[in-house]
């Protein structure tokens, strides 16, 4: 165990800039993007001049053209895999090939890899050679075959799903290659089964205008998931524990349109709903208490937990139901008397409140900070006993009236893949006195904590990584490489802060959304998770040759990276090391946060991933 307190609180978010990405790539590289679908067309905010201007197929990306009618074709095929559509000859005959081919779709002779009530996992075996692709099944007949044989899995199983995500595609003397995701989930009869698996898959075109037709299956990663238990690991129980509260209806339930719809001054909604929360015992009965973060005009909220499970609204009586834009909160004993006091960042301040230990506070400081901010995480970094503040930001103030992607993008200066243009971030070092005085002091610039500190932050983390006694700080930024800033406090001294990140091999970046630390392998050595964006648009589009034809190829490896999804770094003696693919935990999706924590309490710390971002009716992915 450490003996060095660090807490870390803050929001939920999530980037939705990566159409910059793609802009940057296109022929006219000078145009702005807004909001687009492969295929489709680039809406403009309301009031523009412009027109709907994006179209691949003019704009020399045909293999996104390619791409809109593949998935369509794998639409169809996982319609007939889920029995959402009858499997008829004619309908295997619209999407495959006369010469079509592949093997099994679930490889033989899966090795068991876990298994613990209730869930059991197994995968390809180890060892097994190149991609499953022994020609067993020819034909349009043989492609029906290949399904119903792999569809008896769920054939009894009233509720089926099952999507396909193009990630990779190539076209090259009139050959297309396509990789693709196929995840499937069953659920009914003796539990739960979910399957995923990469396909590598070939395709003939048929003709201009005609959807093209399959032409080979290839299976290279394949894994099994039972759930013997008929209900799910995890229900949601917000209802049962808020419901009884006239604010869970009346104010968290309404939804963020809602209120964005009515508020009487929105330049800084954040219109993806950023607000945090925190949780701590603030009156002192050992139970967790949770207070809620809201936009500009709403009560923040204050729950207090009851032994039957259930929380009861007491934000009045708090006196912490501050109608400020709030970001991102921390429950902490900032002044050592064993009360948890509170710490919110609002719309240009950090507010500090002091708990009486009975669920009641009292502000104390006002401390300004940047108004963009996003997240707070708590340590003692000079180690004198009381926890220092620090506060993660993204835009400067120049950008923060709007919350679109259009202003970060069009900022001067600005550089996707390495900005240092954003607010700057904080270190408040704690000097609250005997007498009750709450001062907190910035030493970030005089911390060292100032270089490489303008990256568009969303979330930071504490731990002694090198064990040296002292707290280490490590920074997930959006659009700047991440930092690693290594505590090289002397005895009695001030903390001093090196930015080791890329000299450890930490400089992960990708749209670092969040950081959670864990000796995952139990090596005596602290290792990072950091939760990024998987975009199998951005694969595709970074990985063609018309893709930013004049940058250098470290410029597109860069890029590239972007797109590839959440990051494992396992700590070794030479630093850390990239396992992300290895252990397989890259491909997170739109994942917002993550944390390690032992799901199963067999001693080995799990992996949860909070992700999503609904573009359209609600299709049951989250």
């Amino acid at each position: 165990m450490k003996k060095n307190r660090k807490i870390t609180g803050g929001p939920h978010h999530i980037c939705v800039v990566l159409a910059v990405l793609f802009a940057a790539g296109c022929k006219q590289e000078s145009r702005e993007i807004f909001e687009g679908r492969p295929g489709g067309s680039i809406r403009q905010p309301p009031g523009s001049e412009w027109e709907e201007i994006d179209n691949p197929g003019e704009d020399g990306w045909g293999t996104e053209v390619l791409t809109e009618k593949i998935s369509g074709q794998l639409k169809k095929l996982g319609a007939l895999i889920s029995g959402e559509e009858k499997k008829s000859p004619e309908a295997f005959a619209a999407i495959a090939a006369a010469a079509f081919s592949c093997g099994p779709l679930r490889p033989e002779n899966l090795e068991l890899v876990f298994k613990e009530p209730p869930l059991e996992i197994r995968r390809r075996r180890a060892g097994a050679g190149g991609p499953s692709s022994r020609p067993v099944y020819r034909s349009p007949r043989g492609l029906a075959r290949a399904i119903e044989s792999f569809s008896l899995e769920w054939k009894n199983r009233p509720e089926v799903r099952a999507s396909f995500k193009v990630y990779g595609v190539t076209e090259k003397n009139g050959t297309i290659e396509t990789t693709q995701h196929l995840a499937i989930f069953a659920r009914g009869g003796e539990g739960l089964v979910e399957e995923h698996s990469t396909w590598t898959t070939r395709w003939e075109k048929a003709g201009e205008k005609a959807e093209p037709l399959l032409s080979s299956i290839a299976i290279d990663q394949f894994e099994q998931i039972r759930n013997v238990n008929k209900a799910p690991l995890f229900t949601d129980r917000t209802e049962a524990v808020l419901g009884s509260n006239p604010s869970f209806r009346r104010q968290l339930q309404l939804g963020l349109n809602h209120w964005l719809n009515r508020s009487q001054d929105n330049r800084f909604f954040a219109l993806l709903g950023t607000p945090g929360l925190a949780l701590g015992d603030v009156n002192g009965d050992g139970l967790d208490d949770l207070y809620v973060c809201q936009e500009g005009g709403l009560p923040n909220l204050l729950f207090l937990r009851n032994p039957d499970g259930t929380a009861t609204d007491s934000s009045a009586a708090s006196g912490a139901n501050w109608l400020d834009s709030s970001r991102a909160a921390l429950l902490v004993d900032l002044d050592n008397d064993g009360h948890q006091d509170l710490a919110v960042t609002v719309l240009g301040a950090l507010v500090l409140a002091a708990g009486n230990g009975s669920g009641g506070f009292k502000i104390r400081a006002s401390i300004p900070t940047s108004n963009d901010t996003m997240s707070l995480s708590a340590a003692d970094v000079d180690l004198d006993g009381d926890l220092d503040l620090y506060v993660c930001s993204h835009k400067a103030d120049d950008l923060s009236q709007d919350a679109g992607v259009v202003s970060i993008g069009a900022a001067d200066g600005f550089v996707y893949h390495d900005a240092n243009n954003a607010a700057a971030n904080l270190l408040l070092r704690n000097d609250i006195t005997p007498t009750g005085s709450w001062t907190f002091t910035d030493i970030t610039v005089k911390s060292g904590l100032d270089v490489n500190n303008r990256r568009f932050s969303f979330a930071a983390a504490w731990e002694d990584y090198d064990n040296d006694g002292d707290p280490d700080l490590y920074v997930a930024n959006d659009f700047g490489r991440n930092n690693l800033y290594r505590n090289d406090i002397a005895p009695g001294a001030e903390p001093r802060f090196v930015d080791v990140a890329a000299s450890e091999g930490a400089e992960d970046s990708a749209s670092g959304m969040s950081v959670s630390w864990s000796d995952y392998d139990r090596d005596g050595l602290m290792d990072l998770y950091v939760s990024n964006m998987f975009s199998a648009a951005g694969s595709r589009v970074t990985r063609q040759d018309s893709f930013k034809p004049r940058a250098s190829e470290q410029v597109r490896k860069r890029l590239q990276r972007f797109a590839r999804g959440n990051t494992l770094l396992r700590r070794g003696g030479n630093g850390f090391e990239d396992v992300s693919l290895n252990a397989r935990v890259n491909m997170g999706r739109w994942a917002w946060g993550s944390s390690f924590v032992d799901l199963n309490g067999d001693g080995w710390d799990d992996l949860v991933v909070a992700n999503g971002y609904i573009t359209t009716n609600d299709t049951g992915d989250l």
